[in-house]
């Protein structure tokens, strides 16, 4: 038992020193190490779950996550682990959350980053940007595994509700065309009446 309230005792400063430090690290389930940086770190191990605050940002990969909390779940208990860190399950972000991959970013007020299914859902007056073209709706579901996005207006979910009243809007890049359409009649030629 001593060597239990031990560990308790060093997870308890690690924590406190964490809190001012904006660094800890946890493993997710692949290969990629999952990074997380705030201003502040609070360990609830008896729920398995660690709280960040303040400017969080995490980082996968080119993931990367930014909110004003975030919210870890991890998989066993950092005091029985043996040292070895916890397996993350999920990052739940609020506040000004921004997901970027390469190519892409998307905003809203709330997201969870699923990492055993490897999906991201953003609600919240989402937008979600790729290249030139813009899309905003209530809910946003990225899988991850196959690079797919779908978005909608967020099911009347006071949270998920949208300026745009609950309906997807769309702005798109259209190349410019310089023969006519398949079909078109072109314009008459100009006359010359003298």
């Amino acid at each position: 038992m001593a060597h239990r309230a031990t560990i308790f005792i060093l997870l308890a400063c690690t924590a406190a020193t964490l809190a001012g430090a904006r660094v800890s690290a946890f493993q997710s389930g692949g290969d990629e190490r999952l990074s997380v940086d705030a201003a502040s770190i609070e360990i609830q191990d008896k729920t398995q779950r660690a709280l960040f605050q303040g400017s969080v940002k995490a980082r996968q990969g080119a993931l990367q996550v930014t909110a004003d909390r975030a919210e870890v779940l991890y998989s066993s208990s950092v005091v029985d682990s043996g040292g070895a860190p916890p397996e993350v399950s999920q990052v739940r972000a609020s506040g000004n959350v921004v997901v970027t991959r390469p190519g892409e970013n998307a905003t809203g007020s709330y997201a969870i980053y699923d990492l055993n299914k490897r999906t991201i859902t953003m609600i919240g007056n989402v937008v979600l940007n790729r290249g030139a073209n813009t899309v905003r709706g209530g809910r946003l579901v990225i899988n991850l595994n196959n690079n797919a996005a779908s978005l909608d207006g967020g099911g009347g979910s006071k949270l998920g509700t949208t300026k745009s009243g609950g309906r997807v809007t769309g702005v798109f890049s259209v190349p410019k065309r310089n023969t006519p359409a398949a079909g078109a009649t072109p314009a008459p030629a100009p006359t010359d009446n003298k």
